[in-house]
């Protein structure tokens, strides 16, 4: 389930900045990051009950050719230059006792701390003024295993000039190697697959800063 949340956090950031750099016909180089009112999150089921675990660390780093970051016109993809998003495994938590080590253990923390996700490949479909739906491939890593992922992200800038992404993505733990975890002395048993719910935010300063370069 950590695993589902790294990668939510990396497209929903990839989301956000891509919005951000979309009318960019650019020159200049850029780094932006994910608001901190920004989340993450992953719903899961179990034997006993439905769970939800909530990342309470997003890092989220962004270089991209920006010259008109205000604009909201989609014309240049490929004005982002990389995307990668780190989460920290022990950035999680379950609100539930003994879940929290449990999950811990399953994705290795001790051996592979961070979740991390790099974009690959994105293509903007361009909605009204306002709106883009971003479809995106990229590689996922979780407890030392890469997975290639496809994901599909909408975008949108709200009436404040914040650029907001949003998502829901189904992810198997069993395809990054992961048993998923148990909890009450085994009693509760959770489901393989899991949703990764993200909302990203690119504030309206950081977006103006950009044009200011």
């Amino acid at each position: 389930m950590r695993t589902a949340i790294r990668f939510a956090a990396v497209t929903a950031s990839t989301a956000a900045l891509l919005l951000v750099a979309a009318a960019a016909g650019a020159q200049n180089t850029a780094r932006v990051n994910v608001s901190a009112d920004s989340k993450l999150w992953i719903d899961g089921t179990s034997n006993l009950h439905d769970w939800s675990c909530k990342a309470d660390k997003i890092d989220a780093a962004i270089d991209m050719d920006v010259a008109a970051a205000a604009s909201m016109t989609v014309t240049a993809p490929k004005a982002v230059k990389k995307v990668e998003v780190r989460i920290p495994v022990k950035a999680l938590h379950c609100n539930h006792g003994g879940m929290d080590g449990n999950v811990y253990k399953a994705l290795k923390a001790d051996q592979a701390p961070d979740i991390s996700y790099i974009l690959a490949t994105l293509e903007a479909v361009p909605g009204d003024k306002d709106e883009i739906t971003l479809k995106t491939e990229g590689t996922l890593t979780i407890a030392g295993k890469e997975n290639k992922i496809s994901m599909t992200i909408e975008a949108v800038r709200l009436a404040d000039g914040t650029l907001k992404a949003k998502g829901v993505v189904p992810i198997k733990m069993t395809d990054y190697g992961i048993q998923p975890p148990t909890a009450i002395f085994g009693r509760l048993k959770t489901g393989d697959e899991v949703k990764v719910n993200f909302e990203l935010n690119v504030g309206a300063k950081a977006i103006a800063a950009l044009n200011e370069r």
